[in-house]
């Protein structure tokens, strides 16, 4: 209550078991997507920068002002900008280091996701498990060193009031060599094709955020052991290139009769952001966030007509590419459709400023590569081009990219009345 939104860092869950722990909101971007110029590292290469919040539309708009502050957004892949129609979640076959009141807390949110309308699929964590060892336990800590080994490496840490548990791990770093982080790096990267293989079709990964809440006296008693147990679920997440969103979900019952807040996070694909957004605002049940944090002016309008509407038999052509519902849209006067001869049945626009009229159409955005991977599965006689559109009969009119198609279909095609498509 002190703050609307809280800036943070995640190199190993700093970014999400807070938020779990405080019923919060925290967005863990894709390493890389926003700016780390001006953060002191931990472990540069899996270092971000992240966004805590009450809840998930806020977040969102706070992670789309920090990265419109670094401008446009490089699409080098096709990036999904929604969710599919229905999300498959997977969840861990086991849950280490849980107890009874919290696994039940978690099998409470696997109900809620299955009520809120997702496909859930069982998978086994242990490569996840076994990767997330490696940024505490192994040479994969020489980076950490790297970072600020100089500072520790002259003195003696307690003359610079350095915390001891600190300055032991990073300290302890310097033991390995160039040849142990190799290896660290080949097991690493076996593991996770091993663990993408056990990821299979899913949309997301849902885990606990944190396996408990422990006290201030359980940390001081073994602060390493606690830490090592808090990252049970976060730590792999960077280590694998993954982005993550923790959300609320309910309380769990502690010993000594409080209660402490419990949540879940969503695990995604590197770049996969806007469809973790998409998956929590339909766990969460919040009807609309906005545009997710993750569309640029590098994403692209697409007018669609007919088949490729919301509700329409080739919608799925769109949401399988990660194209994200934008609104409805008019033409200008000046087309016309027409029912063509295709399997399913689809209707033609032309433009014909002659007799043409104003159609009911939607607008579409998707990423380049998805748009160009459209394109070159767009059958004949359907074409792309340009489409004068308004936001309504009395808007302001504007080209963008749209659907037509061939002139000779067009001249073959039935007209369709005004009250159809």
């Amino acid at each position: 209550g002190f703050a609307d939104i809280a800036i943070g860092t995640d190199t190993a869950g700093s970014g999400r078991v807070p938020a779990g722990l405080q019923g919060l909101v925290g967005i863990k971007p894709t390493v890389g997507s926003i700016s780390t110029d001006g953060v002191v590292p931990a472990c540069a290469s899996y270092d971000t920068v992240t966004i805590f919040a009450a809840d998930l539309p806020l977040a969102n708009r706070a992670m789309a002002a920090m990265s419109a502050a670094q401008g446009p957004r490089p699409f080098g892949s096709s990036v999904p900008l929604a969710a599919p129609e229905r999300p498959v979640v997977a969840v861990p076959a086991e849950l280490p280091e849980l107890d009874k009141a919290w696994r039940v807390a978690f099998a409470e949110s696997v109900s809620r996701a299955e009520a809120a309308g997702f496909v859930i699929m069982t998978i086994d964590l242990s490569p996840f498990l076994a990767a997330a060892k490696l940024l505490y336990e192994d040479a994969l800590v020489a980076e950490r060193h790297d970072a600020v080994g100089d500072f520790l490496d002259p003195a003696d840490p307690s003359a610079v009031g350095l915390d001891p548990t600190v300055s032991g791990i990073i300290g302890g770093a310097s033991g390995f060599s160039a040849v142990d982080l190799l290896r660290a790096r080949r097991r690493l990267g076996g593991l996770r094709a091993e663990a993408m293989g056990e990821w299979g079709d899913a949309t997301v990964l849902m885990v606990p955020t944190a396996p408990a809440h422990p006290s201030i006296s359980d940390v001081a008693a073994d602060p390493v052991g606690v830490n090592s147990r808090m990252g049970t679920y976060t730590n792999f997440c960077n280590l694998f290139d993954l982005c993550g969103l923790a959300v609320p979900s309910g309380v769990v019952p502690e010993d000594d009769g409080s209660q402490a807040q419990f949540g879940v996070t969503f695990l995604g694909a590197a770049h996969e952001d806007a469809v973790l957004v998409d998956v929590a605002a339909q766990f969460l049940g919040v009807p609309d966030v906005g545009a997710t944090w993750v569309e640029t002016e590098e994403s692209i309008e697409l007018a669609v007509f007919g088949a490729h509407m919301r509700g329409g038999p080739l919608t799925h052509e769109l949401s399988e590419r990660g194209a994200r519902w934008a609104g409805e849209v008019m033409t200008t006067p000046a087309y016309r459709l027409v029912a063509l001869g295709t399997t399913p049945p689809k209707p033609g626009l032309i433009r014909d400023p002659a007799v043409g009229r104003s159609i009911r159409g939607e607008v579409w955005r998707l990423a380049p590569a998805a748009l160009g991977e459209f394109l070159a599965a767009l059958p004949e006689p359907m074409m792309l081009g340009k489409v004068e559109v308004t936001a309504g009969e009395t808007g302001p009119a504007r080209w963008i990219v749209g659907f037509g198609c061939a002139a000779d279909a067009g001249a073959a095609g039935t007209e369709l009345d005004r009250d159809r498509w």
